[in-house]
């Protein structure tokens, strides 16, 4: 690193974007006003902004979205920008989530969201049924002949048998797509207008009929768009982003850098558009129609079922939602910033996103969120995890909402380098407020702009964060332990509850145990291993292709990491690549952990022959580690032996304590981090430019004391994040090592660089 840049970051112009705030447009903009307020924030360090039009209609923002006087001022504020060799983003919507252009694209009911509903009905023994048919896609079935091929419809009615006491287990599938005229079994009447179906149970078991329909969301959906449907995000497009560029063609790719996408979701449990079943059928050479109560259905046949759902709905979000708006930046020079919903836990990102982790393949500057002034959660982790697994840097936070206005200098220091400990390497302020006039305070405060006590400190704390962002950027993170992202195994057991849209803090219960269990279980593996200063990343399905073995290690090699250890934690359901990748890890002498259960669904099954030797080969107690659920204690002694340690603490606090491992047994949405923390030591390792950077903070109320011992050719030095000091260690040197006394200050970070 150059001693230059980290004692005056504020010189280098390429760490300009390693803090951009949302500066809410919140009031009646005045030109004049405009330039202050960018004044402002160049005397304080701040470079890069991103307008973020507020509140409009609700106490908020006064004028025309999109509109002359709107391009009016944005262009104000690109020639003061340009004038001052300052970037750009674009935040491409009214509030938030993006898609809807101030909802004017979602008035066409065609691009809104589309969900499936389900009913289920219970007939008792010996009872009747009847109603009419209709084709699960709400498509009339007017003129049905018997001669018909009835394997060409979707009818909406499912016929499943249970015992006799009702016990939910055992279901047997007796009807759905093919009828036969039996008392016993169900059969169509061929009515004049519209066929209906009958069917007459048996007098010693009873019968569950589940009802299937498709239904547009009412009555907000003008705030979802369809983001499986590329005709959706392509109008989305034509709405906003063609029209910032029709207007400032010249700014594109020089002053304007990227475009801010915030926190798109799926509303409805179970999401639906017109072409899935085709895309279903063709991705997985099945009719999903043929089997959608399976989505709300137990059993591990189900189980499948709502594992290629969700493996689908996923890949459609990436492609036809990210992967459009990312062609299009790429063809006009800026970058697609991103960041979605529910990130904290596996049952969030498989509710709103289906596969989290895997949209972030079609994202340029990855992205999270985090509200509340606590820290400790997962979100960041996940994010991070799941750059890095495509190759990517430049990992954004948008921090601060929610945390009030008392926050205070201090933890806003505090917040702002854990999240650099966990990976971030830009800090995304929520926000800088045009106006705290009248109510507008009260959104979502505080802003840290010059409303805020502390706005005068701002130019130290944005030159610690342009020193984090260099220290943490263009090298690669030194963490040995990859860890198995199990949604697989997860949407097996995951019963998704459509009476909760989005919007319910409080939200549905995880019903299922299996689910809940793994749910639970990923939190708390996760946090304990940071609580042990084991860093990890995540592994996920969509990757896979990204990993191979190199030597005894796993190698990302689009960003040359090497993992020594692979866990496998809950790793019932896993795809056949991720088999195969750990089976042939064994084979070089790598070590692979299995957590909680053996593997015993491959998704989808290939060379069946090839695939149970690989699979047997990893269930062997004899190659692998296995660990029980539960048992964290095992688990850390074993990554310990596993793992190397170039660098130890041998005296003093050597851990750190999350006061908050774990949310209770729900969905969040959305998730307030204030009341949740973590003391003690922390620690990561990054290699840059041939050096060894040891980041250490210490999140205990005062200064401590610890010693370390670091192999290094050369006497270590402290590079201070806040200050930006460099100093000397007073080090004893004990063969290839130092041993260094450390003082490590509260609440920000120092750096122990090493060759």
């Amino acid at each position: 690193m150059d001693r230059k840049i980290w004692k005056n970051p504020e010189l280098e112009k390429a760490l300009d974007e390693s803090q951009a705030p949302l500066w809410f447009w919140n009031d009646r903009l005045e030109n004049e006003e405009i330039l202050r307020q960018l004044k402002l924030q160049t005397e304080a360090g701040v470079r890069c902004t991103i307008p973020h039009g507020r509140g409009m209609g609700k106490g908020g923002y006064i004028g025309g979205y999109l509109d002359d006087d709107w391009m009016e001022k944005i262009r104000t504020v690109l020639e003061y920008k340009k004038e001052h060799d300052e970037p750009l983003w674009l935040y491409d919507e009214m509030d938030w989530p993006a898609g809807t252009c101030n909802q004017t694209v979602t008035k066409d009911e065609d691009l809104r969201e589309r969900y499936l509903s389900f009913q289920t009905i219970e007939i008792p023994a010996g009872r009747h049924f009847t109603c009419q048919l209709r084709d699960i896609r709400e498509n009339p079935l007017f003129g049905l002949k018997k001669e018909d091929d009835l394997s060409a419809y979707h009818f909406n009615v499912f016929f499943y048998e249970e015992s006799k006491d009702y016990s939910g287990e055992g279901i047997r599938k007796i009807g759905n797509r093919f009828y036969r005229k039996k008392a016993i079994e169900p059969y169509i009447i061929f009515a004049p207008l519209v066929p209906s179906v009958e069917y007459f149970s048996k007098e010693d078991s009873y019968a569950v009929i589940v009802t299937v329909r498709t239904d547009p969301y009412r009555p907000y959906g003008s705030l979802s768009l369809n983001y499986l449907d590329s005709r959706a995000a392509e109008t989305f497009l034509k709405s906003t982003y063609d029209r910032y560029y029709n207007e400032f063609p010249e700014y594109f790719g020089s002053v304007i850098k990227a475009v801010f996408n915030d926190e798109t979701r799926m509303h409805n449990a179970f999401a639906w558009t017109d072409t899935f079943e085709d895309e279903f059928q063709k991705r997985k050479g099945y009719s999903f129609l043929a089997s959608a109560p399976d989505l709300i259905l137990q059993g591990n046949e189900s189980g499948i079922t709502r594992c290629d759902y969700y493996d689908v709905l996923s890949m459609l979000y990436q492609e036809n939602y990210f992967g459009v708006l990312k062609k299009w930046c790429g063809e006009h020079g800026i970058s697609l910033f991103a960041h979605l919903l529910g990130e904290e836990t596996i049952a969030n990102q498989a509710r709103f996103s289906g596969d989290y982790m895997r949209q972030y393949r079609n994202i340029d500057c990855p992205g999270v969120d985090h509200l509340g002034k606590g820290i400790g959660s997962l979100n960041a982790k996940y994010a991070v995890s799941a750059a890095r697994s495509y190759g990517k840097e430049n990992i954004g936070v948008e921090i601060f909402a929610g945390c009030g206005w008392d926050l205070t200098f201090s933890e806003y220091i505090r917040m702002v380098t854990w999240m650099f400990q966990q990976g971030v390497q830009m800090i995304i302020n929520h926000g800088f407020f045009y106006s705290i006039r009248e109510n507008r305070g009260n959104d979502w405060p505080p802003s840290e702009f010059f409303q805020w006590k502390e706005w005068n400190r701002m130019p130290q704390a944005n030159a610690m964060t342009r020193r984090l962002h260099y220290a943490l950027s263009g090298g690669r993170p030194l963490a040995e332990v990859l860890v198995w992202h199990p949604m697989e195994s997860f949407w097996m057991h995951y019963m998704g509850n459509e009476f909760f849209k989005t919007a319910c803090e409080r939200g549905p219960l995880i019903e299922d145990e299996e689910a809940s269990r793994i749910d639970r279980g990923m939190q708390l593996l996760m946090n304990g291993l940071s609580e042990q200063n084991i860093d990890f990343d995540l592994i996920h399905t969509d990757a896979l292709d990204h990993y191979g073995i190199k030597g005894s290690c796993i190698e990302n090699r689009l960003n040359h990491e090497e993992y020594r250890v692979l866990v496998l934690p809950y790793a019932e359901a896993m795809p056949e690549g991720a088999v195969r990748l750990a089976a042939d890890f064994v084979s070089s002498g790598g070590r692979v952990i299995l957590f909680g259960e053996k593997i015993r669904q491959v998704l989808p099954k290939a060379d069946e022959e090839i695939l149970s030797q690989k699979l047997a080969f990893l269930n062997d107690a004899s190659r692998c580690a296995r660990i029980e659920d539960g048992d964290f204690e095992a688990l850390y002694k074993e990554l310990n032996q596993s793992i190397r340690h170039p660098m130890k603490i041998v005296e003093g606090v050597s851990t750190n304590k999350n006061l908050h491992p774990c949310y209770e047994n729900r969905l969040i949405d959305p998730f307030i981090h204030t009341g949740e923390d973590i003391s003690g030591v922390s620690y990561i390792r990054y290699e840059k430019d041939g050096k060894t950077e040891t980041f250490f903070v210490n999140y205990d109320n005062e200064p401590c004391s610890i010693k370390v011992s670091v192999r290094s050719r050369s006497l270590p030095e402290v590079w201070d994040s806040y200050t930006g000091e460099i100093a000397p260690c007073e080090a004893q040197k004990e063969g290839d090592s130092f041993i260094v006394p450390l003082t490590l200050p509260s609440g920000y970070g120092i750096f122990l660089v090493t060759d």
